[in-house]
């Protein structure tokens, strides 16, 4: 069983899988987070079997937040660590309070998965050190993955939510890399992030040609 921290909006009470649920912000009436929840554990559990969320609400219903939600859904989840926690957005700024929350998992031995925009500053918290950084690729399917290894983004993941084509970039391509993490520690024949190599396909971003 493998036991994931999904750091988003609200899951539906009956997700299947889903095995305790937190709010750190109130419900404004919209459900635009829900979406973007559901597809981002769709997409996990389209990689690996046997997956228990422990879903930290952030988003109220739109898709935004607070660095003062995002740290209590962080020390929420250390309380009982998971195996990995996906955080399917990015922070403009970071706080000493954000580092400290993130490293207290990474102690812990949690994977830490961050969206990391491939336009734009320094994503937070893709951008601490550790954490799992990872953008949109087009040349990815859903089961490849790219060795980037640019300055805010190592790897690159398809960048569509599984079964949701309206739900694109960085937050599905962090979908599928946490996905695919999840497997690599239920194969446990290596390191989570070692095992990570047979998925891989391309090294170097993306290069597209100019038309002529």
């Amino acid at each position: 069983m493998i036991r994931v921290g999904l750091i988003d909006g609200a899951l539906p009470r009956d997700w299947p899988g889903l095995e305790a649920q937190e709010w750190f912000c109130s419900p404004d009436g919209a459900d635009l987070a829900t979406g973007h929840a559901e597809a981002m554990a769709e997409t996990i559990c389209a990689h690996a079997e046997d997956v228990q969320v422990f879903n930290a609400v952030v988003f109220p219903g739109q898709l935004s937040t607070s660095l003062g939600a995002v740290c209590a859904a962080l020390t929420w989840l250390a309380e009982n660590p998971p195996d990995i926690v996906l955080c399917a957005f990015g922070m403009a700024r970071s706080t000493v309070e954000l580092s400290v929350a993130v490293s207290r998992l990474q102690q812990v031995g949690s994977w830490i998965v961050g969206s990391a925009p491939a336009r734009g500053g320094n994503a937070y918290p893709a951008a601490f050190e550790g954490v799992l950084s990872v953008q949109g690729d087009a040349r990815c399917a859903p089961e490849e993955l790219s060795r980037l290894d640019l300055p805010h983004a190592t790897f690159g993941a398809c960048p569509t939510a599984f079964g949701r084509d309206d739900i694109r970039g960085a937050s599905a391509a962090a979908a599928h890399l946490a996905g695919l993490l999840a497997t690599s520690v239920q194969m446990a024949e290596t390191s989570a992030v070692d095992g990570l190599e047979i998925f891989t396909r391309y090294r170097g971003r993306e290069r597209r040609e100019a038309a002529l």
